[in-house]
């Protein structure tokens, strides 16, 4: 049996572990356009603030560990570049030698990943390797960033993206001793009650915000500095630009093809992670998720979800009769500077887009005993639907991962279908360290209660 992963990343891998695990004879080859297998994006921020000193550290895995531990070969600068489905063969580029061939598979598997969503800019191409424009999807965008910072001494940064990996950079940017940071984007994701406490934060950090209006045009002013002119006329001198306007599927190859895809080019999955091709799998960055509070398939490209299709679909790949997947519910967690935010589920514009009839409550309380030092506040916010009652998203801003870590309570009870007066009851853990008597879980609930009576 041949099996073909597209894709060395986590997705890519799981699903390959998983085959090897049950076959040891099968024909696995990974092939992966870049230098880095296996690495968390995710790291990018902490590595560039020299929280993570050693970039080699975000990766977990390396092709020669691969090859010698699970028998999987990795071949590295290896891109796919075309795909036959109905002659199930792929034709893969050598990069460093620019010679093309052909190979057969019996299954194949699809993790190609996520890319910068650049297309929200409107950025001359020259312009995107510019030594002062930056991006953090990969590690190589991660050592030209850090490498410039370390050499550069600059004033001002622009970033462009207010989502989780443009606010984790802020404090990369601070601890790297810029002095004048601006954040531009459309809104912080987050529901207007909750973000405040995010603008609060980012104000005590002299960030410059400037929120709900769009960069036009990004054009080179001179040779150590960027011109941004935004939707609203003005414009902007910097030293240096971040992109980091969210990620969209790394499918472009596949756009003319028979795979079904999602209109950003999202591969549509089933929960065994089959494309609609036979023995063709997608998992990952490049697919889609099915979001049970929304009853449809979504994009979300979010680690832990990849991880966990690319091993569905090696299992399932492999006859091991797994279990479905059973869908997401869109939990996610970052951290801008002292303050620790999550959220879960819906936020009240989807739910209402939804057709939910919506409620909210917003609560701030003690995130754990008033007497116990270093007490601080927390927020919880939570949004249900006002006539069944059903949980369907909450929100978190806290002072610790004591207090953020409480979403997951939350999107247990989300995948749990629990309704407030559910939660309302729940047993949960206590003492002064970690929470008050009543624990702002509870609290949120009963407030959230007394306003559906």
């Amino acid at each position: 049996m041949q099996i073909i992963v597209i894709g060395g990343n986590p997705a890519g891998l799981s699903a390959a572990s998983a085959i090897r695990k049950t076959h040891p004879d099968w024909n696995i080859d990974v092939y992966e356009k870049g230098e880095y297998i296996s690495y968390g994006s995710c790291g990018i921020p902490y590595f560039v603030a020299d929280e993570v000193k050693v970039l080699d550290k975000l990766m977990t895995l390396t092709p020669e560990i691969l090859e010698k531990k699970r028998k999987i070969p990795v071949n590295l600068f290896h891109e796919v570049t075309s795909v036959n489905f109905s002659q199930k063969e792929v034709t893969i580029l050598n990069v460093k030698t620019q010679q093309s061939f052909v190979k057969k598979y019996d299954y194949l598997v699809i993790a190609v990943g996520g890319k910068s969503n650049i297309e929200k800019v409107h950025i001359p191409k020259e312009l995107l390797n510019h030594p002062r424009v930056f991006r953090v999807h990969t590690l190589d965008h991660a050592k030209k960033l850090k490498n410039f910072l370390t050499t550069t001494p600059i004033e001002n940064v622009v970033v462009i993206g207010s989502g989780y990996i443009g606010l984790e950079m802020l404090e990369a940017y601070e601890a790297q001793g810029v002095k004048n940071i601006t954040l531009i984007g459309p809104r912080l994701n987050f529901d207007s009650k909750s973000q405040e406490f995010i603008q609060k934060e980012l104000e005590k950090h002299h960030i410059n915000m400037k929120i709900k209006v769009r960069v036009q045009k990004i054009e080179e002013h001179s040779e150590t500095q960027l011109k941004l002119t935004l939707n609203n006329g003005e414009v902007i001198l910097t030293d240096a630009v971040q992109l980091s306007i969210g990620v969209l599927p790394a499918t472009d190859i596949f756009h003319n093809s028979e795979l079904e895809m999602l209109p950003n080019g999202a591969i549509v999955i089933d929960e065994y992670c089959r494309t609609n091709i036979p023995q063709v799998y997608a998992a990952g960055d490049c697919a889609t998720s099915f979001h049970t509070l929304l009853n449809s398939n979504v994009y979300l490209p979010l680690a832990p979800i990849a991880n966990k299709q690319g091993r569905l679909a090696g299992e399932h790949i492999a006859g091991k009769n797994p279990d479905p997947f059973p869908g997401i519910v869109g939990t996610s967690i970052f951290k801008v500077f002292d303050l620790y935010c999550a959220r879960t589920g819906l936020s009240e514009i989807q739910a209402k887009k939804a057709g939910y009839n919506t409620g909210s409550t917003l609560i701030v309380n003690n995130e754990i005993a008033h007497y116990y030092p270093n007490v601080q506040k927390m927020s919880i916010m939570l949004i249900y639907d006002k006539v069944s009652h059903l949980l369907l998203g909450a929100e978190i801003t806290a002072p610790s991962t004591l207090g953020a870590k409480k979403i997951d309570v939350f999107a247990t009870a989300l995948a749990a279908k629990m309704k407030i007066d559910d939660i309302q009851r729940l047993d949960l853990s206590y003492a002064p360290p970690f929470a008050p008597v009543w624990d702002p879980i509870l609290i949120a609930a009963n407030v959230a209660r007394k306003n559906l009576n």
